[in-house]
């Protein structure tokens, strides 16, 4: 049986600004994170191995069965089926899975209504929006945090392996300044 925490209104209204902010999608997962990064702070370690979703630790990375906060973050290197792609970045990975989706066969308004990012099956340079010729449509440019939500569904779903190495920038708004992470989907 799993303890019961009670908080009141205004500490879960702060919870809940932080879960946004660290990109955790339940408020369990948000005090986890925050414990973690503070084992972390004091150099602690836990006796028992994580749960289910939480971070462990892959020699100097940190890998993630979901996705931690991507702002404040640069790729280092990226595989999207099988392929590294030169000078990665989110953008770049995203095009790259939607890229894998053509070459089995899903173009024009079918690529389209594929997506579950702002997408046009025409040429279209406006409101954030880049032609990308070599697939046929143009897509709306998004959030690291957004782009890595859509490529792991993308990858998930049609069994594209994704194999994705980043490092969160030294910055006291980065959810782990400096260190570096792996993700993984599509497998």
């Amino acid at each position: 049986m799993m303890p019961v925490i009670r908080l009141n209104d205004a500490t879960f209204v702060d919870l809940k600004s932080i879960s946004t902010w660290i990109g955790a999608e339940t408020p369990s997962e948000t005090i986890v994170r925050l414990v973690q990064e503070k084992m972390e702070t004091l150099d602690l370690e836990r006796d028992i191995d994580p749960g289910p979703g939480e971070r462990k630790g892959s020699g100097d990375h940190m890998t993630f069965d979901k996705s931690p906060g991507l702002s404040f973050t640069k790729v280092l290197s990226a595989k999207v089926d099988g392929d590294t792609l030169q000078k990665p970045n989110w953008a770049g990975i995203l095009l790259a899975a939607i890229g894998a989706l053509t070459n089995k066969g899903i173009s024009g308004q079918n690529l389209v209504r594929e997506l579950q990012v702002p997408t046009k099956c025409t040429a279209y340079e406006e409101d954030g929006y880049r032609y990308h010729a070599d697939l046929g449509i143009s897509v709306q440019g998004q959030s690291a945090q957004d782009a890595w939500r859509e490529v792991s569904r993308i990858a998930n779903k049609h069994l594209i392996p994704i194999e994705v190495t980043f490092q969160w920038r030294e910055n006291e708004k980065a959810q782990h300044p400096g260190r570096t992470g792996l993700l993984y989907a599509g497998k």
